[in-house]
């Protein structure tokens, strides 16, 4: 059997039929319409979908982030920071703004308040806008780039929150956009909006080259990248010193197969189009193809220093969020 996972990993099929009614390729056995694949929803479709729903994104992504948690990195020594870390004697010439009268006022000596240092990490962001990531198999699900989308503002609202300093990269090779300020969230949508709509239907991954050194970065992507591709990636990124994590954006019905009778399947990638029985035989066949590849993932990940964070789509966003500040170096630890 040819791999699947060209074809099937991307799926473009209808819902599985009832018990009454078998299915053939011209649509449901007994009348109706016929059958018509379903198609990906176009990046400038998606792009102004996401733009009217903009004010409504943002705050569910700082809710999501504020539900996940997340505080400052502290250093166990004085700094700049909002954390009491101890009092020292005030030396001569302290400025009076820098004096704890409170605490001076209990004995004979002044002494000031100093804070806890903290550190900020530098993390960059990614979003795939790859044609595979405009698609879902029912309409109670969102499109796996808005899930992406939604994750990433919510990730970058939860790392602002702990001062890191939150970068977004492009496909472009191009520096990338520092966040910083009270409006970081809003430039951060509107620049992932604006690559959505200049985007090319063929999976790529950012340029190593303008990967910070030393940094962390985050993939939102569903992981359908050619292995030698994936791979040459994260060496490369290995080489800057930086550490990438993919959040592994997926699709309930990738996981299983969950069709029955003749379905076609059409590549959003220019792929071949398929027509298959969807019998238990091709399930089975189909569930050892995708192990087999969550076990690759999983192997190059992990060669990069950090596994897949796995997330699908009919789960809340919540939980991705929870597994990525439970990473070391995401959450309240050095």
């Amino acid at each position: 059997m040819r791999s699947p996972l060209s074809f099937l990993t991307r799926l473009s099929g209808r819902p599985r039929p009832g018990p009454e009614r078998a299915a053939s390729p011209s649509g449901p056995a007994g009348g109706g319409s016929p059958f018509l694949p379903r198609h990906p929803v176009a990046a400038t479709a998606l792009a102004d979908s996401l733009a009217s729903r903009l004010p409504t994104l943002i705050v569910a992504a700082r809710r999501i982030a504020q539900n996940a948690g997340g505080g400052p990195h502290p250093r166990r020594k004085a700094g700049v920071g909002e954390e009491f870390w101890q009092y020292r004697p005030a030396t001569p010439g302290e400025a009076a703004t820098h004096i704890d009268w409170r605490q001076s006022a209990r004995g004979d000596r002044a002494f000031v308040r100093e804070h806890e240092a903290q550190t900020p990490h530098t993390i960059c962001i990614w979003c795939d806008n790859s044609a595979s990531m405009r698609w879902r198999s029912a309409d109670s699900l969102p499109l796996k780039a808005e899930r992406a989308f939604l994750l990433a503002l919510a990730c970058a609202a939860m790392l602002l929150r702990q001062g890191e300093d939150i970068r977004l990269l492009g496909t472009t090779g191009a520096p990338p956009l520092r966040l910083r300020g009270r409006q970081a969230l809003e430039r951060m949508a509107q620049a992932l909006i604006a690559a959505l709509r200049a985007t090319v239907d063929e999976p790529a991954l950012p340029l190593a080259a303008a990967i910070p050194a030393r940094s962390r970065v985050l993939l939102f992507g569903d992981g359908l990248y050619p292995a030698p591709q994936l791979s040459a990636f994260l060496r490369a990124a290995t080489a800057r010193q930086a550490t990438c994590t993919l959040v592994e954006i997926i699709d309930p019905a990738e996981t299983s197969l969950p069709y029955e009778g003749h379905t076609r399947f059409t590549g959003l990638e220019d792929e071949t189009t398929v027509l298959l029985n969807g019998d238990a035989t091709l399930r089975h066949e189909y569930s050892a193809v995708w192990a087999r590849h969550q076990d690759q993932l999983r192997t190059v990940c992990q060669a990069a220093g950090c596994p897949p964070v796995p997330h699908l789509t009919d789960q809340p966003p919540e939980q991705a969020l929870l597994a990525l500040h439970a990473l070391p170096g995401m959450g309240n630890r050095p």
